[in-house]
């Protein structure tokens, strides 16, 4: 794709920070307890949204999953149990106040979060690159979450940028079972 991927960036989450706030989340939650990758996982890592970002964060209310959130460390992200208490951490992200972190081997399933993902399976995060390292050589599977507008035919993207194995959206899932 011949895009200049900040112009590109900018748009997405222009438009991202523009459109209304809706019962999509309920959708999107569903898709995903809907998955046997959900259904089969333990440890699930997720992000709390920010800044207009499709909402995971009601799939915490499922017992029988544990749940974690990514912590800012410096120039790296790591997984982290989500408990009720809560602070701003780095880049106004809510983490938890006591951290207790789990290994990268011990996570079953992460979820998320980008500014576009497309159908070849690529994820536009901030530009920083903090997910492509964390999620660099990970077996867990790997769920990009977003409003279905944010799901484009084609993004920029460079050879280090971490491919998802799933994009779930309010109104579809895109696996490589539609290739």
């Amino acid at each position: 794709m011949n895009c200049d991927k900040k112009a590109f960036r900018k748009e997405m989450i222009e438009k991202r920070m523009s459109s209304v706030k809706d019962c999509s989340s309920c959708a999107l939650a569903n898709n995903i307890r809907q998955l046997k990758e959900y259904k089969n996982a333990k440890n699930v890592m997720i992000y709390l949204p920010v800044k207009n970002e499709a909402d995971v964060s009601l799939l915490i209310n499922d017992t029988d999953k544990t749940f974690l959130v990514p912590v800012m460390d410096g120039d790296d992200i790591y997984a982290c149990h989500l408990t009720m208490q809560l602070k701003i951490g780095r880049f106004d992200i809510c983490e938890p106040v006591e951290k207790v972190k789990m290994e990268k081997d011990e996570i079953d399933l992460v979820i998320v979060p980008g500014v576009a993902f497309d159908k070849k399976y690529n994820r536009m995060g901030y530009g920083k690159g903090y997910y492509d390292r964390f999620l660099k050589g990970m077996r867990a599977f790997k769920i990009g979450a977003c409003h279905s507008f944010q799901l484009v035919d084609e993004i920029p993207s460079e050879p280090h940028d971490i491919k998802m194995d799933m994009i779930v959206t309010e109104r579809e899932v895109w696996s490589r079972e539609n290739i």
